[in-house]
């Protein structure tokens, strides 16, 4: 079941302020940067749209991997509205169309038609909306991940020399993630492990 001690301490979308804005992230594995996640945010009318580009290239020894997404999402009112994702995981290739269909989430994944309730999230680094979910999903290959997430509290994070006073979740279950936000409502930074090695992604 999912543990969050704090109650309130979920914080607004990013994206509350009109115009458009740009979350930049760039992925760490240990100290070494191996990529970007990209994250331009419009709020048009009562719709928020973003648009995601994420890449990374990673040499391990012998050992290469090359992952590079882009994605388009739409929200309103806290909800997602559409999703349209094309992934090549190191040439596997994935493809999702998702599209709010009244009380269901209609979607193709691979050519497979799928349907989900409603309200099932994406994990998105955006916003924080998935951290109120119990179920979300993949948003590479529309897997659906069960998480449970326990509010940490407060804890001072360092970003570029600077101390920021930040608020701390832990996810656990199919993700086991940290994840600090900043007073901003948007999230600083990440960390977790892929294939044994510790992974950030750190807010610029």
């Amino acid at each position: 079941m999912r543990s969050i001690v704090l109650a309130g301490a979920l914080l607004a979308l990013t994206s509350a302020s009109a115009g458009a804005e740009s979350l930049n992230f760039t992925i760490f594995k240990e100290a070494d940067p191996i990529g970007h996640d990209t994250y331009t945010i419009d709020k048009v009318g009562d719709l928020t749209k973003v648009r995601v580009e994420m890449q990374t290239d990673v040499k391990v020894l012998f050992i290469e991997y090359h992952y590079h997404q882009d994605r388009t999402e739409t929200w309103k009112d806290g909800q997602i509205q559409s999703l349209v994702s094309d992934t090549n995981d190191d040439g596997t290739k994935h493809h999702v169309d998702l599209k709010r269909d009244g009380a269901a989430l209609v979607a193709s994944a691979d050519g497979a038609p799928k349907t989900v309730p409603a309200n099932v999230v994406p994990f998105t680094l955006w916003t924080n909306q998935f951290l109120k979910a119990l179920t979300i999903f993949d948003v590479s290959n529309f897997g659906l991940l069960k998480v449970s997430v326990e509010d940490k509290g407060g804890e001072t994070v360092s970003l570029a020399g600077k101390s920021i006073d930040a608020h701390k979740f832990h996810l656990t279950g199919d993700i086991n993630w940290d994840l600090w936000y900043g007073p901003d409502g948007g999230l600083l930074k990440t960390a977790f492990k892929r294939r044994g090695y510790p992974i950030s992604f750190v807010r610029q």
